[in-house]
């Protein structure tokens, strides 16, 4: 692929249609096009589902640097890069996945260079405006529910201390909802009352799913 046909396809993969997403939607796994714009490989059941879920992310996003932790396939760039374009400004974007391969599809898929490989944990990071985390939390990663909770907020320092304006993620609420073995599920009143005595400025919004919640810290 020439420098012109890649840069088509870029252009193509950030200005799509309803229709384009719907298209995606029905790709098999014994398609082509399959890792690259399913839904299904970044854990969506439609394109739909997962641009809301980033919008909600990027509440109050309007440009600037970016930070994005387990980036997987980089489709948050898309999402914000749009935003941006409406207030005329631009994406500085940034990102680590532990996963080498969803890397590559990000790169190749949007034209970027130099996403890190490896946990963001023990990485090191120049501030950025926004840090993003979508996903990151949902499965268990300790042996008991206490340590979980506990190396969450360890995350969430890092998130913090990485960003300059706003911290978001979310986060498997346990409420009304079928619990699966393996997942990380925390209670957004007792999240709500333990990120606002430690970080004042916070905002919680469960109004996409009845199983996940979105969480933007505001550091101004």
């Amino acid at each position: 692929m020439d420098r012109e046909e890649l840069k088509n396809q870029i252009l193509n993969n950030i200005q799509n249609s309803d229709e384009q997403y719907q298209r995606w939607d029905v790709l098999q796994p014994t398609d082509p096009d399959y890792m690259m714009y399913s839904p299904q490989p970044v854990g969506y059941n439609t394109t739909a589902e997962q641009r809301y879920l980033m919008q909600n992310l990027l509440t109050g996003f309007s440009g600037g640097s970016l930070l994005d932790i387990g980036c997987g396939r980089c489709d948050l760039y898309g999402v914000a890069n749009e935003i941006a374009t409406l207030n005329n400004d631009m994406v500085l974007y940034n990102a680590i996945d532990h996963n080498p391969t969803m890397i590559a599809l990000g790169e190749q898929k949007w034209g970027l260079k130099g996403i890190q490989t490896g946990a963001f944990e023990t990485a090191k990071f120049n501030p950025h405006e926004w840090v993003v985390a979508s996903g990151v939390f949902t499965q268990r990663r300790c042996e008991t529910e206490d340590a979980d909770l506990q190396k969450l907020f360890e995350d969430i320092d890092i998130l913090y201390n990485n960003a300059t304006q706003v911290v978001s993620f979310n986060l498997l609420s346990p409420i009304n909802t079928t619990h699966h073995e393996g997942f990380f599920y925390v209670h957004p009143g007792l999240m709500l009352d333990m990120l606002i005595e430690k970080y004042q400025n916070v905002v919680l919004r469960h109004n996409y799913s009845p199983d996940v919640y979105t969480v933007l810290i505001y550091k101004f």
